[in-house]
């Protein structure tokens, strides 16, 4: 064979190979991920009765999410690249040494980078002092509780190239969370008292041991009599599948080994539940005590059945922002707020569903300033919410919103929650307000600032409520 048919074999193998990709998509297509991604869907040429000028660059990301064998070639390039060079081809996922995996979004955590300041770290105190106060001031107990980055607990594995550094969020808020008398359960030092290694390997989350381990704590904390599960007999099996490793080698991954507990469970769903990751879970325990109401995250997960198990009456949500008036509705013994470390910052960008408590009405002057206030009607609620003129807000600068009727001239005042603007200004505020608290009429609402005990209106608004 000459020369020029090599070369033309070659270069017709190259085109076939090219194209395979993109003409397997009628048979072969890919239309399921493990990168917890949304696929791209195939672009309109018209929109809103124009020329779609997008559309080019939307079949080209059509193509990238949609190609033929897309989930093998791309498990390949990972095995090559993570087995063999030990880096990832995955930006959510870290590579670590020993065939460990670490998310990508706890790196900041870990390094000390970008972390909340001075006015952040007040903001959230302020309002999980808010939240407390509420949940309290309905009978119920309050536990806020942080499930640890796990390499905040497990660095040994973390490569070289990323330095833990000598600060986090959670250290700066534990300290100032018991300064401010939070009912916080530190799971971070529970963790660390043990010498097992209580976290996945190639999994962002606790195992099964590691979520007895933060049940008993909470358990514990509550006060409440509950299985430990000390003596409870298990098995180690190879059934779990990490969310980095099946991320990251979407057809490669590997069961991991988990402790399956020797146990009869007795509590039941009340409602239609697919699994323990649904945004809403109800449980019944017959023969126990009590009910709980917990606000929880994927860390949540293997928490759900200790917890239900133990509770007469269980209610679980993962629903964002979190409905705090459920206290008021289940009347719960006790409130629990889980949260992992790495999502801290959520507090701050999005007040809970809740009318806090009433504070003592206050007189202030009217200043001119470029503070903003808007309302709007959410259901049944009023939602207030604005951003203060930066020249009235420092570290430990106080917000509340006043609310007067114009027409019986009754006046309430409230606390307001701290929010980051859109712009990530540390001078937001929202709240929310029942509407059954209202009477129908006009309402003049203001926004008050308060620092170093001096009050000044900033901002107000004219509002009918029907």
């Amino acid at each position: 064979m000459n020369m020029k048919k090599r070369y033309l074999i070659y270069i017709v193998l190259v085109c076939v190979i090219l194209l395979v990709p993109f003409a397997g998509m009628t048979f072969w297509a890919t239309n399921e991920t493990s990168e917890n991604t949304v696929l791209a869907k195939w672009p309109s040429l018209i929109e809103d009765g124009k020329l779609n000028r997008e559309y080019l660059s939307g079949m080209g990301e059509y193509f990238d999410d949609h190609f033929a064998f897309r989930q093998q070639m791309v498990t390949v390039n990972a095995v090559l690249r993570g087995k063999v060079l030990k880096e990832s081809s995955m930006p959510k996922v870290v590579v670590g040494t020993d065939d460990w995996l670490y998310y990508n979004g706890t790196l900041e955590d870990y390094q000390g980078k970008n972390l909340m300041d001075e006015r952040q770290i007040y903001m959230m105190i302020h309002n999980l002092k808010l939240i407390q106060q509420y949940v309290e001031s309905w009978g119920s107990g309050f536990i806020f509780t942080v499930a640890p980055n796990k390499n905040s607990l497990y660095n040994e594995n973390m490569p070289y190239y990323y330095q833990k550094g000598s600060e986090s969020n959670l250290v700066n808020l534990t300290e100032q969370m018991e300064k401010a008398g939070i009912s916080y359960l530190n799971l971070y030092s529970l963790f660390q008292e043990e010498n097992e290694i209580m976290y996945f390997q190639r999994d962002s989350h606790w195992n099964n041991r590691g979520a007895v381990l933060a049940y008993n704590g909470l358990m514990d904390y509550i006060g409440k009599e509950h299985e430990t599960y000390l003596n409870v007999p298990y098995e180690e099996k190879a059934v779990h599948t990490g969310d980095l490793d099946e991320m990251l080698y979407p057809l490669a991954y590997e069961p991991e080994t988990d402790y399956i507990y020797d146990k009869e469970w007795n509590y039941q769903y009340v409602n239609d539940v697919t699994d323990n990751m649904d945004d809403w879970i109800e449980t019944v325990s017959p023969g126990k005590t009590g009910t709980i109401l917990m606000f929880r995250d994927s860390f949540g997960e293997s928490l759900l059945p200790l917890i239900a198990e133990e509770a007469e009456r269980g209610y679980f949500s993962r629903l964002v922002p979190y409905n705090l008036t459920q206290t008021e509705q289940y009347r719960p013994n006790c409130v629990v707020i889980e949260k992992v470390e790495r999502n801290l910052i959520d507090f701050i960008e999005e007040a809970p569903i809740m009318e806090p408590v009433q504070t003592e009405v206050m007189s202030a002057p009217e200043a001119e300033t470029d503070s903003e206030i808007f309302t709007d009607k959410q259901g049944s609620y009023l939602m207030i919410n604005g951003q203060i003129d930066d020249r009235y807000v420092s570290e430990e600068t106080e917000i509340y919103i006043s609310l007067r009727n114009s027409q019986t001239m009754e006046t309430k005042t409230y606390p307001a929650f701290y929010v980051m603007t859109e712009e990530k200004f540390n001078n937001g505020y929202q709240i929310y307000l029942k509407g059954s608290s209202l009477q129908p009429g006009n309402y003049h609402i203001s926004t008050i600032v308060q620092n170093d005990g001096q009050n000044m209106i900033v901002a107000s608004a004219d509002v009918p409520w029907n």
